[in-house]
């Protein structure tokens, strides 16, 4: 999973600086972007310096094909009903789901090949927050934080230094999901203002998403894709630094300032009154879809 994108990001940022060598040009800003200090290139080496671990604990999709090395499994229940959900890891993977009843279940399962492994994380909880964190050596365990909605919130805030985010069927006025590396997915989510933002990781919204204000996207390192809302104006803005922005399915007549090349920059509009969604990929691309 992670191996793979950084694997593909690699090739990536080659591909790239071959292309200089061949004489084909990106151009000042795209220079700039790439080789400055703080830019997309010395941002992605800074990731890179964590391969090590995110091989060893992001390499399985251990809720599907990884169950039989669950090992522990606690859970608890928030007091309160809370309506704000603050959710920080300092690794594992994060899942918010939505459920039936009236409070807020949290079930936390850890994971591991070794033969007799050890708990490693501890889940903290008070007062609407949840914080994971690992309370020993880590080492060949795995954790998966999954949480149980069954109402819409006021706020829900999500982030992870290292794992990834998933958000499925959770209503919220506002939604914050940030990951240092990890990929984000958001699938049936209703919201009126989201940021979705990671270092290292791809980020996937889709098509049953509904947004009613403002959605923003960032991608240092890593793919966007993004389904376009169905029958509803919305006014997108987006920026490629280095990488490829696909507008294939999209329709010419919504195009405006489109830039293409080895950055790619320009404005989608449907309707008027619309969303307004901004959308910057500093290394990777940038799929767009639209269903009609």
């Amino acid at each position: 999973m992670k191996k793979a994108m950084i694997a593909t990001t690699v090739l990536l940022v080659v591909s790239f600086v071959t292309t200089l060598v061949l004489g084909a040009a990106l151009g000042a800003s795209g220079l700039r972007a790439l080789f400055a200090d703080g830019g997309a290139l010395d941002r992605f080496a800074d990731r890179v310096r964590d391969r090590t671990t995110v091989s060893l604990y992001t390499d399985m999709d251990w809720e599907e094909e990884g169950r039989q090395f669950l090992f522990q499994t606690d859970s608890l229940t928030l007091e309160g009903a809370p309506k704000t959900l603050r959710i920080e890891a300092a690794m594992g993977a994060v899942r918010v789901r939505q459920t039936t009843g009236d409070k807020v279940e949290v079930v936390l399962e850890q994971y591991s090949r070794q033969s007799a492994p050890t708990p490693c994380f501890a889940l903290q909880a008070q007062d609407g927050a949840l914080t994971l964190s690992p309370s020993g050596d880590t080492d060949g365990v795995y954790a998966v934080l999954s949480v149980f909605v069954p109402y819409a919130l006021t706020s829900l805030s999500v982030e992870t230094a290292l794992g990834d985010v998933d958000l499925s069927g959770v209503t919220a006025d506002t939604v914050l999901v940030q990951t240092g590396t990890g990929d984000i997915s958001l699938a049936r989510v209703t919201a009126g203002d989201a940021q979705l933002r990671t270092e290292t990781g791809d980020i996937d919204v889709e098509e049953a998403v509904q947004i009613a204000e403002r959605l923003s996207v960032e991608a240092q390192t890593g793919d966007v894709g993004l389904h376009l809302p169905a029958g509803t104006p919305f006014v997108l803005t987006y920026t490629v630094d280095l990488g490829e922005a696909d507008l294939d399915d999209i329709p010419t007549a919504w195009l405006r300032d489109t830039k293409r090349g080895a950055g790619a920059s320009g404005r989608i509009e449907r309707g008027t009154n619309g969303a307004q969604y901004t959308v910057h990929v500093a290394l990777g691309e940038l799929d767009l879809e639209h269903a009609g």
